[in-house]
């Protein structure tokens, strides 16, 4: 009951079930084959490795491990800012969130310094390095399905506004004092390596699966086959709201695709790779990263200024990637306090990242195309 309580207390989920039903109705009839299944597949493959993960405590292993060696406030900043950039990588913004805000609200309670701002990096930290993997950013294995894309071809297209990406953090860091700390009273976390090599095998052979090299479903089948070995209860926490928010934009993208009126308007729009990343980082702003990453794809080849616009665009306001809310919530349910201050710097610092990043973007669509 607790699953299906939090899954239908999803907000996006309400929205999303809304806008396929309302299509349903009024545009077109629901057709299962507008449903990727091998996008849904994938990401459940991938929602269940970093559950895994997450139970075996793998993040929280070297986040405490490396804050502990921090000397100084801009040194523990720069250690979590890189362990949420590159462990979003690997296992989602989301989960790294869900990680290292309550590892700062331990660290927090050893130090004098205003969680509004680290709460506010840790999220950015995370949404800019989930970039550089299919499987950080959930959108993102969609767009490597929607479009085939090969191993090279993805990762050539992420790796240069990854290495951007990582300098604007470190720059960012910078902006930090350097008052010393002392983190050693922090608890140390065992790893069990036997299921942390096992699960690594599995994460291999769901990444074959993503890139087409083996059948998807077997990659599946193989992630659920470790997660009962493991343990069973950790698919009591997978977040199945992500699976039927696709597949219920899958529907309502695909009967709004079967109207020619709107498709006429919408493919006239983004006729440009221009106009696609433009339209992908100002959608955004208003429906959240997944969403727009559905609908525009269906109307533009512009494979790389989507995935720029996308993924650029998770900055900017609190509701332009999923991640950044439940930061927010994260930060609500931890420090009790500011909220509104909150809000504030996070519109600043991020919209003034956005412009940054989003200027530097702009110059990189023509390429890789």
């Amino acid at each position: 009951m607790s699953v299906l309580k939090r899954v239908f207390s999803d907000k996006v989920l309400w929205i999303a079930g809304t806008a396929a039903i309302l299509t349903s109705i009024f545009i077109s009839p629901p057709r299962l084959m507008d449903i990727n299944w091998k996008t849904i597949a994938s990401l459940l493959s991938m929602m269940i490795i970093i559950q895994i993960y997450d139970y075996l405590d793998f993040l929280k292993y070297y986040a405490a491990y490396l804050t502990n060696k921090a000397k100084t406030t801009q040194q523990m900043m720069l250690t979590l800012a890189s362990l949420a950039f590159f462990g979003a990588m690997f296992l989602t913004n989301d989960v790294t969130i869900l990680t290292l805000v309550p590892l700062f609200y331990e660290l927090s309670k050893h130090i004098k310094i205003n969680p509004i701002y680290p709460v506010i990096i840790i999220a950015m930290a995370a949404n800019l390095g989930s970039i550089f993997t299919p499987f950080g950013n959930t959108h993102n294995l969609f767009l490597l399905t929607h479009y085939n894309l090969g191993i090279m071809q993805f990762f050539v297209m992420s790796a240069p506004i990854t290495i951007v990406n990582f300098l604007a953090i470190f720059a960012i860091t910078r902006f930090f004092p350097k008052d010393k700390i002392e983190l050693s009273q922090l608890t140390a976390v065992e790893l069990n390596i036997p299921s942390l090599a096992l699960s690594a095998f599995v994460t291999v052979i769901i990444f074959l699966g993503i890139f087409s090299v083996i059948p998807m479903w077997g990659s599946l089948v193989a992630a659920l086959l470790l997660v009962v070995f493991i343990n069973p209860n950790i698919l009591k926490s997978v977040d199945y709201s992500i699976v039927l928010i696709f597949m219920c934009f899958f529907i309502a993208v695909g009967n709004i695709n079967r109207d020619p009126q709107i498709v006429s308007h919408l493919s006239g729009f983004i006729q440009t790779r221009t106009s696609a990343y433009l339209t992908s980082i100002i959608t955004s702003q208003f429906i959240s990263n997944v969403p727009t990453t559905i609908l525009v794809s269906k109307f533009s080849t512009y494979v790389h200024a989507i995935f720029l616009g996308t993924n650029i665009g998770g900055l900017g306001t609190v509701v332009a990637s999923l991640a950044n809310l439940l930061a927010f919530k994260q930060y609500k349910f931890f420090f009790k306090k500011n909220p509104g201050k909150y809000l504030l710097a996070f519109s600043i610092i991020n919209f003034t990242m956005l412009i940054i990043i989003g200027t530097i973007g702009y110059f990189m669509i023509d390429l890789f195309q």
